[in-house]
């Protein structure tokens, strides 16, 4: 949906531009007829998805001179409408729909980009959804190629699982607090079948956003000499929202702390974006909770900011870049928040160890956009897919190119 003359521009306008010179950058480069043209069709419906997309697009050169990739962006109901058949020479289709959209409308537009892009074209989908598990459950897992996670369950036998709710984190609330999902719009989420299994890949993460890639790029950690707040957190949630059980609990859960003289931050009324950095840059240690999934902004804004990660237990996840490495890039915590206190006076106690797992998590992050990790991620969504690259055609490498950005 266009809903703004900028967004028609981008479209209808700077999109197909920057295709053509693409394509006429590939072809003057001699590489034209090895070529690997991908279409990337959404709905430009939720900003926080579409920037799964935003990795591959902004390393665009860099992907057209390492694996001969040309990227083709376009609103997906305007592929549907003009019911053009695979002409192009499209050799995989990335699609992503809303996780608003109601489950018919997805599977009968999946459906249809199946037919105007029939084999040996590779559908690939880019789950947009916070959580770990599957948008609409197997109904479109079997009407794609391959379906990729930002992050997704380290035993894949979850994926078999029936939660109430949508998801784990709800599941886990109904268990633990009573919370009924049944008058949800998903009251339960739908296991997906052992068949079905090999289609779930992991992708890259919310550390490729352009909010954290930038922040990277413009900001350092702040110095030990800067912190004045002992243990903050700002997570505040509407009472009646269902991830209230998965927040609310931290503010008592640090009391003790607070009685013993250490400086708490638990603020409930909102600040501009660099008042909230600068609240991190303050603070020794920075405590993120759960929301609608287990992975948020907040974790990477920690990292980057010089502060100590202190988060529920996250063993149950793969993801990439992996800065949840327990004792080494954060730190884990019980669900219900009930070690929080403990946990924290430990590392505030201890000020090497503390800045130990600070330094290490910065690192790992600071490896991962130096060495252009992201390549290696996006090569096996491409080989999982069973899409080719040029560099798999040809036998070839080029060598890494001095543009990279991250």
């Amino acid at each position: 949906m266009l809903t703004s003359l900028k967004e028609k521009i981008r479209y209808r306008v700077k999109y197909p531009l920057r295709y053509a010179s693409d394509e006429l950058r590939s072809s003057l480069s001699g590489a034209g007829s090895k070529t690997c043209r991908i279409l990337i069709a959404s709905d430009n419906l939720a900003i926080t998805s579409e920037e799964q997309f935003t990795p591959l697009l902004a390393n665009r050169s860099v992907l057209r001179k390492e694996l001969g990739i040309l990227f083709n962006q376009r609103l997906i109901d305007e592929v549907l409408a003009s019911g053009e058949v695979n002409v192009t020479g499209y050799r995989a289709v990335f699609v992503k729909l809303s996780f608003m959209t109601p489950a018919p409308q997805v599977l009968e537009k999946i459906s249809r980009l199946r037919r105007q892009f029939p084999p040996p074209v590779k559908i690939v989908y880019f789950d947009g959804d916070d959580d770990s598990c599957i948008q609409w459950g197997s109904d479109l897992l079997e009407k794609v190629d391959l379906y990729v996670k930002k992050h997704m369950f380290s035993d894949t036998s979850w994926y078999l699982k029936q939660f109430t709710g949508k998801n784990n984190l709800t599941d886990y609330v109904s268990r633990v607090h009573g919370t009924c999902f049944a008058d949800n719009i998903i009251p339960h989420s739908s296991p997906v079948p052992k068949s079905q299994l090999s289609k779930i890949a992991l992708g890259y993460n919310i550390g490729m956003d352009g909010k954290i890639t930038n922040l990277f790029r413009d900001t350092r950690p702040a110095s030990p000499s800067e912190k004045t707040v002992d243990v903050m957190c700002r997570a505040a949630c509407k009472p009646d929202l269902w991830i209230s059980p998965l927040r609310s609990p931290i503010g008592d859960a640090l009391a003790p702390l607070a009685s013993q003289g250490y400086k708490i931050l638990v603020p409930n009324l909102r600040v501009d974006q660099q008042g909230y950095y600068q609240e991190m840059r303050s603070s020794r240690i920075c405590v993120s909770p759960f929301g609608y999934g287990e992975l948020c902004w907040r974790d990477f804004e920690t990292v980057l900011m010089g502060c100590l990660l202190v988060k529920p237990d996250m063993s149950h996840i793969r993801t990439e870049p992996n800065i949840f490495v327990p004792g080494e890039t954060y730190v884990p915590v019980r669900w219900d928040f009930n070690d929080l206190a403990e946990v924290c006076a430990r590392y505030l106690s201890d000020d090497q160890a503390r800045n130990t797992i600070v330094t290490r998590a910065y690192q790992v992050l600071s490896e991962y956009y130096s060495s252009f990790g992201f390549l290696k991620n996006f090569r096996k969504i491409l080989a999982q897919a069973g899409v080719q690259p040029f560099e798999q055609l040809t036998g070839e490498r080029p060598q890494p190119s001095q543009e990279r950005r991250n």
